[in-house]
């Protein structure tokens, strides 16, 4: 089992901004896959890639293709699951809504929920176990490409 830990969102925003690029030629240091769940199993995705943008999924995930994803890669290796499920996630943030690095503090105002808590993991795979173990709870990757 992975370590993972519970934040608030004030935390999480904090740490998107220590860890994005503070200048045009820097790199960012995490990258953030926040989750945002609902009480009926759905999550709605925020990418925060903090050396280049914010991508807000249109498209809900749900904890049925999840389960189906878990579903098919049973017994695989493990490695080739974790990596199949980062492509999934890699799949599912491919279109959406642009926002500008700067403009964290708008996306956290219009799309995270103030009182939130986040299971904070580090890869995709745990995300998806967390998914599962724990519908409807608000989740963020912490991770670096």
């Amino acid at each position: 089992m992975s370590d993972k830990r519970i934040i608030d969102s004030e935390e999480l925003l904090h740490l998107i901004k220590i860890n994005s690029r503070k200048n045009e030629n820097e790199e960012g240091d995490l990258d953030y896959d926040i989750f945002v769940g609902f009480e009926d199993g759905t999550y709605e995705g925020i990418e925060v890639d903090t050396s280049y943008r914010i991508l807000v999924r249109n498209e809900f995930l749900f904890i049925s293709q999840i389960k189906e994803f878990l579903e098919v890669w049973n017994g695989e290796n493990l490695e080739k699951v974790r990596e199949n499920a980062t492509w999934f996630i890699s799949d599912y943030f491919s279109d959406g809504n642009t926002y500008e690095l700067e403009d964290i503090d708008r996306v956290f105002k219009e799309y995270i929920i103030t009182e939130d808590q986040f299971i904070v993991v580090n890869s995709h795979y745990e995300l998806f176990k967390n998914m599962i173990e724990h519908p409807g709870k608000s989740i963020v990757v912490e991770w670096s490409r």
